[in-house]
């Protein structure tokens, strides 16, 4: 039985293995979406110890303490230190069988300070000091574990009422190597139904300096602010989360009551929010294409679940879901229009409803034009589905339904400058996936072609569609 860490880690196949060492594994990684704080980069202030590296913010491992009833005091508590949550991890390493967190660790243990034995409560204090020490040796930092990492782009998430003052600084920084963008992440705006609604719109007025009185001002104050973004980073990136989405028709007139009534505090019906937020992506979707923007589009999450944890803890700290209340037909009415319109951008569906996930492929494909590569097309493996099994299932399914061959590729989505193994995880199931259609014979198109495919997701394609320079 295998007691270390393997580099044919997921490659069953011979010829799995030639693509992966050959074609994926040199790859510079382009990371076009993910949670990191630009301050962070910017201050490049090194890590204190592993504990502060793994459990600082990562709602997985949260999660998966919680599911073995170990104390909050050791997962978000204030009152413990990092050494102590980290010991604490530890023990359950060895039970995380099947789960991502087990390999996710391996590989970070071994790609960042080349640790390959299994973590455990026996070895838990001997790793801490051998990485604590490497930690002060290497100068490990935000940076430093970009560059190991041979990441060529990063792109954070920034709300539009952000000055990206970090941002700005970072473009002045020669010492960066690493290009970061941001994306465009408008959800607050188009939450009118939420609390803070009111004093949202006040934030935005003051950052685009006009007044946001009606819905139309509204969008012109963040297509200000979209072309701010674009400016300060030369991004191409919007993200736009989605948690339940049904689309309603409505006019101008009732676009405009319902903004006011939103403005003014009031409970919104739930045929007012559905109207709202179509009418919302509609001109949104309008803006992308016309300021040459990606719209991704991150479909079906269950927010805040359990609220009683939620109020103590807060918010985005492992008590969300997943949902199947959005309907890809009203996912599809949001493209429609948009096509009527000759506006639809490039656009990237993420589902996180696994039921739904070849139906979304299923509809990329249906709005699909002339000139433009995978215009439409479904994102990767999304939050609880970017594991093995995830990852492979929608090779094997999505698959005989859209050319994977055009996918854009993996993203961390994370908040931890350790998850960049995330990426080679996936190149490593992508090329054997592979592997098996060449040696069951249901590819025979030669290594040259193949190749070129497994480069192309890895790194060409989102190159490409995103017009990164």
């Amino acid at each position: 039985m295998n007691t270390s860490f393997s580099e044919e880690l997921c490659l069953t196949n011979e010829t799995g293995r030639m693509l992966y060492h050959k074609y994926a594994e040199s790859m510079p990684i382009i990371d076009y979406h993910c949670h990191l704080q630009p301050r962070d980069i910017w201050e490049n202030k090194q890590f204190e110890d592993i504990g502060e590296m793994w459990l600082s913010g990562d709602h997985y491992k949260w999660r998966a303490m919680r599911t073995f009833g170990i104390d909050e005091k050791y997962i978000t508590g204030t009152e413990t230190s990092y050494y102590e949550k980290y010991l604490a991890f530890a023990e359950i390493v060895p039970q995380l069988i099947g789960n991502p967190l087990y390999i996710w660790c391996a590989l970070e243990l071994k790609r960042f300070f080349d640790i390959d034995e299994p973590l455990c409560k026996e070895n838990a204090e001997d790793i801490y000091v051998r990485t604590k020490a490497l930690i002060a040796e290497k100068n490990i930092t935000p940076r430093w574990c970009m560059e190991h990492s041979h990441v060529e782009l990063v792109s954070t998430t920034e709300d539009p009422v952000d000055d990206l003052k970090y941002h700005i600084a970072m473009n002045e920084d020669p010492t960066l190597k690493t290009k970061i963008i941001t994306a465009f992440r408008p959800d607050k705006a188009m939450f009118a139904a939420k609390p803070g609604f009111a004093e949202y719109m006040k934030a935005l007025e003051n950052a685009a300096d006009m007044k946001v009185t009606t819905f139309r001002e509204m969008i012109t104050a963040l297509e200000r602010r979209l072309i701010y973004f674009q400016k300060i980073t030369g991004t191409t990136v919007s993200d736009n989360g989605i948690p339940d989405f049904t689309w309603v028709d409505a006019t101008e007139e009732e676009i405009e009551f319902i903004f006011q009534k939103a403005l003014r505090g009031e409970k919104l019906t739930k045929k007012e929010d559905d109207q709202y937020r179509s009418a919302f992506l509609y001109e949104m979707g309008k803006l992308y294409c016309i300021h040459d923007y990606v719209m991704q589009l991150h479909i079906g999450t269950y927010l805040d679940a359990n609220r009683k944890y939620v109020k103590r803890i807060g918010q985005s700290t492992g008590f969300d879901c997943a949902d199947d209340s959005t309907r890809v037909q009203s996912v599809g009415e949001l493209l429609n229009r948009l096509t009527l319109e000759d506006r639809l951008p490039k656009t990237i569906l993420y589902c996180l409803d696994g039921t739904n996930t070849e139906n979304y492929a299923i509809l990329a494909a249906g709005f699909c034009e002339k000139a433009t590569r995978a215009k439409v097309q479904l994102g990767a493996p999304w939050w609880f589905h970017d594991q093995i099994y995830g990852i492979d299932k929608q090779f094997r399914s999505v698959s005989n339904l859209y050319p994977i061959s055009l996918s854009v590729g993996m993203l961390t989505d994370s908040r931890s400058f350790l998850s960049y193994p995330r990426h080679e995880l996936y190149r490593r199931v992508l090329c054997n996936f592979l592997g098996e259609l060449v040696e069951r014979g249901e590819y025979f198109s030669g290594e040259s072609e193949l190749g070129k495919t497994v480069q192309n997701i890895c790194y060409n394609n989102v190159k490409e569609y995103f017009g990164f320079k």
